[in-house]
């Protein structure tokens, strides 16, 4: 499994902006199943655990991903850090890991694959994406490869909230102690519109997507693409930038 990495899926229940929006349905499916199944469609995956937290809230979180036969760990709710590394320890495989988020719904196996073998070929600790044609769109398709011995090393480090709580930051301060650097987004993933999941009206615009697919789990990134584009020109209220 040198050649694949662990992924590591982040998710909760207690978010203040949508509590429970892990086990919100949108095209009849739990959010967190969409995220895990879609992810285990890659290639580059060795495995797909998810991580939560121990507070009482996520049980039933924890319980659905169980259900689904995807490895659960639990671990602090604020220290993300802590988390992934607890993680890490438990079922990681390989030196490599993928940081992937509850809150990006739709995502491209291809583009997991993509990263993976970009920071594996380029012995990187940790790469991220950019978006040159929409800056604030970086991310919602996709996740982070970072190897483990650099998260073990950063672990002892980073100290403030911010930096546990988030992960990459301290990756990103420190370019002269770790090889990081950014992929570009793919262009056919390149659209206005807001596609991952932290408000109510985020849910909205992604049920209001799903209504015109067949399959959440199986539809490809790009089709979902052209949707919210279209849906954008004609009803950019649903599919703006901004909450």
């Amino acid at each position: 499994m040198i050649d694949r990495a662990t992924c590591i899926v982040q998710a909760r229940m207690g978010s203040a902006r949508l509590p429970g929006k892990s086990l919100e349905l949108i095209g009849g499916v739990a959010v967190v199943e969409i995220v895990l199944r879609r992810l285990a469609k890659a290639h580059r995956l060795a495995r797909v655990v998810l991580a939560t937290s121990v507070e009482p809230r996520d049980d039933a979180l924890a319980a659905h991903a169980a259900r689904q036969g995807f490895p659960v760990f639990r671990g602090s709710e604020t220290d993300l850090i802590a988390r992934y590394l607890g993680c890490a320890r438990r079922y990681a495989d390989s030196p490599y890991l993928v940081r992937a988020t509850g809150d990006n719904v739709f995502m491209d196996w291809d583009e997991v694959d993509r990263v993976v073998g970009f920071g594996i070929n380029g012995g990187y600790d940790f790469v991220g994406f950019q978006n040159a044609a929409h800056p604030d769109r970086m991310n919602d398709f996709a996740a982070e490869f970072l190897r483990r011995d650099a998260l073990e090393r950063v672990d002892p480090l980073a100290r403030t909230a911010h930096e546990r709580e988030h992960v990459f930051p301290y990756f990103h301060a420190h370019p002269d102690t770790f090889r990081v650097t950014c992929i570009e987004v793919a262009p056919r993933l390149h659209t206005k519109a807001k596609l991952d999941l932290d408000y109510p009206e985020d849910l909205a615009r992604l049920r209001r997507i799903a209504a015109e697919i067949d399959d959440p789990i199986s539809v490809p990134a790009a089709r979902v693409v052209e949707i919210a584009n279209r849906i954008f020109a004609s009803l950019p209220s649903l599919a703006a930038i901004d909450p």
